[in-house]
């Protein structure tokens, strides 16, 4: 009967403990990981031709500004630098906007392609360390919860993503 017992005590012991939370930051994660590092290589190779001229170009209309302020221009010319100003102004807004998008996309293409290897590593992770729930806390500085026994596991994440995906 006193085994019974003990063992009766001991299974609602373990139904009774709180079952093991984790937080990650999903978002560090990824950028830590040497595929992120090659891909942001990858990236500034792609798009630094591109920021390269998109500053020549801020730096002409800042000395077509410069240009303005000169008290001594006539009319004629104030108004062709005016014009030019504001030619040279629209394209530069116009190829920023494409820029950013462009970039934007390439970086979201980055993010498609090592999410979801990621999010396996970090169910690996977690069904090997007992975690019953993973919350990721990339959105925001402030976790979404209040869990005072949630342990941050983003180092442990990235760490095992690099062990599982290094390129030998």
């Amino acid at each position: 009967m006193k085994v019974v017992t003990a063992l009766l005590l001991f299974v609602a012991a373990a139904f009774a403990q709180a079952p093991k939370i984790a937080l990650v930051n999903i978002q560090e994660a990824i950028v830590g990981t040497t595929d992120a590092h090659d891909a942001e290589k990858q990236l500034d190779a792609q798009f630094g031709p591109r920021k390269a001229k998109l500053d020549a170009a801020q730096r002409e209309i800042a000395a077509i500004e410069k240009q303005l302020e000169q008290p001594n221009l006539s009319d004629d010319d104030r108004a062709k630098l005016g014009q030019e100003l504001e030619t040279k102004t629209n394209a530069y807004d116009t190829e920023t906007e494409k820029a950013d998008a462009d970039l934007k996309a390439a970086q979201d293409k980055v993010l498609k392609d090592l999410g979801p290897k990621m999010i396996t590593v970090i169910a690996q992770y977690a069904k090997d360390h007992a975690y019953a729930v993973v919350f990721d806390i990339s959105e925001s500085e402030a976790p979404k919860l209040y869990a005072p026994n949630a342990v941050d596991i983003t180092k442990e994440v990235a760490a095992a993503y690099e062990k599982k995906y290094a390129k030998k």
